[in-house]
C-alpha cells in the first residue's frame, strides 16, 4: 500500500508543475516530461547494471507500454481542456473500472472495495462542488476534456487490472523496463505534434528547465516506479481508490505553495474521501479457532 500513496501523492505534484510553464504548448510539455523520465530510467538501469527480465509476449509488453502512454497524454489534455474538477473527478474513475473487469473475470468483488469507492468518491463530489468553478466553458471543449479524463481512467485502469494479472499468472512485468517502454513510446508518437510546434529561446528558459526536470523526475519517472511496483502487488480496485487520494493530496499542495484557500466543505469532502480509502484497505481479522 505504501508504493499507491508514494504514487498518488507525488502525480498530485503533476499541477503544480504545469501552473509554472510559459511559452510551452501541452505536446512539449508531455514530451519533455517523457524526455526526462526515459534519461532516469535509462541511468537506473545502467548505474545498477540491471539484468533484463524474461521477455513478455509483445502484446502484454506494448499493451501496457500504450496503456499508460495514453494516460498520461489524456489526463494531461483533460486538465488542459477542461475545469480542474471535472478532469479530476472523471480520472478519479479508475476504480470502477478495475471493479468492473475483475467482476467479469472472477465474478467476484469485496464489498469493502465497493463501498469505500462510492464514499470516496462521494467526498470528491463535495469536494469539487464546494470550490468555486470556472464560468463560460466552451461546451465543445469541455466535452472533449471530459472524453479525455474518463480515457485516461480507463487506460490506468485497464494497466492495472493486467499487470496485476500477470503477476498472479507468474509473468510479472519488470517496473524499470516497462517505464521506459512507456517514456519511449511516448517519444516516438508525440514527436510529429512537438517538431509541428516552434521553440523560442524563451521556450527552453532557466525556469521552464527547471520545470520540466521537476515534472520528469517527481512527477512521472518516481510515481511511475510506484504504480508499476503497486500494480504487481496490490489488487487493482484497490490500488486505483486508494489513487483517489491524488486530487485531495493536489490541493493540499496547492494551499501550501500556491496559496489556495480551502472551504470547509472541501475540508469535509477531503475527510469523506479519506474515509472511503480507509474502508476499501481495511481487512477484518479472522478469528484463530
Amino acid at each position: 500500500m505504501l508504493y499507491s500513496l508514494l504514487c498518488a501523492t507525488l502525480w498530485a505534484s503533476t499541477g503544480l508543475f504545469v501552473k509554472l510553464f510559459q511559452g510551452l504548448g501541452m505536446s512539449q510539455v508531455i514530451w519533455g516530461r517523457f524526455l526526462v523520465a526515459l534519461a532516469c530510467g535509462w541511468l537506473f538501469v545502467v548505474l545498477t547494471r540491471r539484468a533484463r527480465p524474461a521477455r513478455l509476449p509483445p502484446t502484454r509488453r506494448y499493451g501496457l507500454a500504450a496503456a499508460m502512454t495514453g494516460y498520461y497524454v489524456l489526463a494531461t489534455y483533460a486538465f488542459y481542456y477542461a475545469p480542474v474538477g471535472v478532469a479530476a473527478l472523471l480520472i478519479a474513475l479508475a476504480p470502477l473500472f478495475t471493479f468492473l473487469l475483475k467482476l467479469i473475470a472472477t465474478r467476484r468483488y469485496q464489498t469493502n472495495e465497493a463501498a469505500g469507492f462510492v464514499l470516496s468518491f462521494a467526498g470528491l463530489l463535495l469536494y469539487f462542488g464546494s470550490r468555486e468553478g470556472g464560468a463560460g466553458e466552451v461546451p465543445a471543449s469541455l466535452w472533449l476534456g471530459g472524453l479525455c479524463g474518463l480515457g485516461a481512467a480507463m487506460l490506468r485502469a485497464l494497466f492495472t487490472h493486467v499487470a496485476w494479472q500477470g503477476a498472479q499468472q507468474g509473468k510479472p512485468m519488470d517496473s524499470f523496463y516497462t517505464s521506459n517502454d512507456i517514456f519511449v513510446l511516448g517519444l516516438v508518437l508525440l514527436l510529429p505534434a512537438v517538431l509541428a510546434q516552434p521553440l523560442t529561446a524563451h521556450s527552453l528558459g532557466p525556469a521552464n528547465l527547471a520545470c520540466l526536470l521537476g515534472l520528469g523526475v517527481v512527477a512521472t519517472f518516481l510515481p511511475n516506479i510506484f504504480n508499476n511496483q503497486a500494480s504487481l502487488r496490490l489488487d487493482p480496485t484497490l490500488h486505483n481508490i486508494i489513487g483517489m487520494s491524488t486530487p485531495i493530496s493536489a490541493s493540499i499542495m496547492a494551499w501550501l505553495w500556491l496559496g489556495e484557500a480551502q472551504s470547509a466543505g472541501a475540508l469535509l469532502g477531503m475527510v469523506i474521501t479519506l474515509a472511503g480509502i480507509g474502508v476499501s484497505i481495511w481487512r477484518p481479522r479472522r478469528r484463530s479457532t
